[in-house]
């Protein structure tokens, strides 16, 4: 309990220059001159700090997510390995709890300092968020957190019940705090219209949850979730390759073998969710006002999109990679055959899903008619094909479709950066333009997570035969863990640019101007670098952070020592 008091004042010390600064703020005379920064300049700075703040942000309220289901999977299974990883993942959460506090309260600094009469009207609009509901939910989520990790060792056993429904509760606020400062955010994108009315008069005469509840405020919130938990899963993957490179007895290496394993098929099931959830927020950011649509896909962010692709791409390829160096360390994955209606799936699925989706295009119906059953069609007409082939043949088929997919999707509608009276010679040929259309890019997508579920099924399939061998996995697989963490990280960064650079010459969309010398797009190659630079900070913080908390946890390791253990009878 002295822990857990000295930790509380602590975070509170640091949580009170942020309330401070944010009352403060609309106190402030309107007529103050902005700070200069020099090297980054006004704007570099405030999204530096801005970044940052989000990646720790996003990681503190994804991690407990996957704390949880982690919790609940060794509850359900019996398993002391989740429980321990569980455990661990929320150790290095709480040290970055604090950094979360420095970061956010570093940015309503830099931003007043850098933008103070923008900063003082939009503290205004929202008060009662950053004043009240922010701070409270901040400070439960500190108290339930610091009480979830306390109270680990003392309800176990029967009481184990009891601690993972605190940590549900711990999810709850650390949810609503998301939502509730998604608020803001998405309103300087998205701010609410009516016809008929400008909107300054109609801004004038909103209630705070008109502010809120704008049209990306939702599909906002829904990308963050998904894309917290696949955040929170990369990341104790990367722990998880630091702690196996560093392991001294096969016992530790074995448990840091499955730790990444385990964190990396979460991160993949919020990872299958982010290209839908992402072309939701797109879809009705287009809808709210269509000229984000070519300046995304078209002008000047369109480079940024073709960056996008490439990392995605990238990623899903590093998820499957690590899936193919898994399942050479099963003894008996050889003798693991499936039907070869599989593969055939795979070939013809990225051409047939063109094909349906320039004909009819989502949501008409018809759509499904043609896909859902060649999609399904392997798991139910598999058993009456006497035909098969080997797992890994059928893994090596799907990296080339991924591959294919790829190309796809990073195909441009012409080779310079805006569209705008291109010539002939720099358009794609007559004939392949439809590689360019949005339903060929959305069938790239779909391709892409249909491979990976059926590389996941594969994967399961052959592990129930088999035995897999923990910590005998090929070494290169724990550079991949740590590969995906910082791609992940890296993506976040580049489409949060690309979301604050949508307002173009605006602070907030239509309503406050930025007429600024800096109020302009910045090329892919400037905002790359400073994206790199920010990610290569979080993650030596967050790599810091690990090797504290988890220095002395090896010493506990539960797995039994150089066996190779069949998973059935795990």
């Amino acid at each position: 309990m002295k822990k857990l008091s000295r930790s509380l004042l602590t975070l509170a010390a640091i949580l009170a220059p942020c309330v401070l600064g944010v009352a403060g703020v609309s106190a402030q005379e309107s007529g103050m001159s902005p700070v200069e920064f020099p090297y980054t300049g006004n704007r570099t700075a405030v999204w530096i700090v801005a970044q940052l703040h989000i990646l720790f942000a996003a990681f503190i309220l994804g991690a407990p997510i996957f704390v949880v289901i982690s919790e609940w999977l060794g509850y359900r299974k019996q398993d002391p390995r989740y429980d321990r990883l569980a455990k661990e993942i929320t150790k290095v959460t709480v040290i970055l709890f604090s950094m979360t506090a420095v970061t956010g309260g570093l940015f309503i600094f830099v931003l007043l300092a850098a933008y103070p009469q923008f900063t003082t009207s939009f503290i205004n609009q929202f008060y009662m968020v950053f004043a009240i509901l922010y701070p409270a939910l901040f400070i439960a989520e500190t108290i339930l957190m610091y009480a979830y990790l306390y109270t680990w060792d003392m309800w176990k056993g029967e009481k184990k019940g009891r601690h993972i429904a605190l940590g549900v509760l711990l999810n709850l606020v650390c949810l609503l705090i998301l939502f509730v400062i998604n608020g803001p955010t998405s309103f300087m994108n998205t701010p609410p219209k009516a016809e008929g009315v400008s909107p300054q008069d109609f801004i004038a005469a909103a209630t705070l949850w008109d502010k809120i509840a704008n049209q990306s405020w939702f599909p906002l919130s829904l990308h963050r979730i998904d894309g917290n938990v696949a955040f929170g899963g990369f990341i104790a993957g990367m722990i998880a390759a630091y702690m196996y490179m560093g392991a001294k007895t096969q016992e530790e290496r074995a448990y840091y073998d499955w730790m990444g394993f385990a964190a990396i098929w979460i991160a993949v099931g919020g990872s299958l969710l982010q290209p839908f959830t992402g072309l939701l927020l797109a879809y009705e950011m287009c809808d709210y006002d269509f000229s984000f649509c070519p300046y995304m896909m078209a002008d000047q962010l369109s480079m940024f999109f073709e960056m996008q692709g490439v990392m995605i791409g990238l990623l899903f390829l590093a998820i499957n990679y690590y899936s193919w160096l898994s399942l050479k360390r099963i003894e008996g994955a050889d003798n693991v055959r499936i039907t070869i209606l599989a593969p055939i799936v795979l070939v013809v699925l990225l051409p047939v899903t063109m094909w349906v989706m320039n004909t009819y295009w989502i949501p008409d119906p018809m759509s499904l008619v043609f896909l859902l059953p060649l999609a399904v069609s392997p798991f139910l007409l598999g058993r009456f094909v006497p035909m098969t082939v080997s797992a890994r043949t059928v893994i090596k088929i799907g990296f080339i479709v991924m591959l294919l997919s790829d190309a796809v999707w990073l195909t441009p509608a012409g080779f310079v950066a805006t569209g705008t009276d291109m010539p002939d010679e720099m358009k794609l040929p007559e004939g392949w333009d439809y590689l360019a259309s949005m339903p060929a890019k959305l069938s790239a997508i779909l391709t892409l997570v249909f491979v990976t579920v059926v590389n996941f099924v594969l994967y399961n399939r052959t592990i129930k035969q088999g035995t897999i061998l923990w910590g005998k996995i090929d070494f290169a697989s724990q550079f991949v863990l740590i590969f995906l963490a910082f791609t992940s990280t890296w993506i976040m960064g580049l489409m949060g640019a690309v979301r604050s650079l949508l307002k173009k010459y605006f602070h907030t969309y239509s309503l406050v101007s930025d007429l600024g010398p800096e109020s302009f797009t910045p090329t892919l190659s400037y905002s790359a670098g400073w994206i790199t630079a920010i990610t290569v900070v979080f993650i030596a913080v967050v790599s810091v952070a690990a090797l504290v908390a988890l220095r002395t946890s090896v010493a506990r390791v539960r797995e039994p020592e150089g066996s190779a253990v069949p998973i059935a009878a795990k």
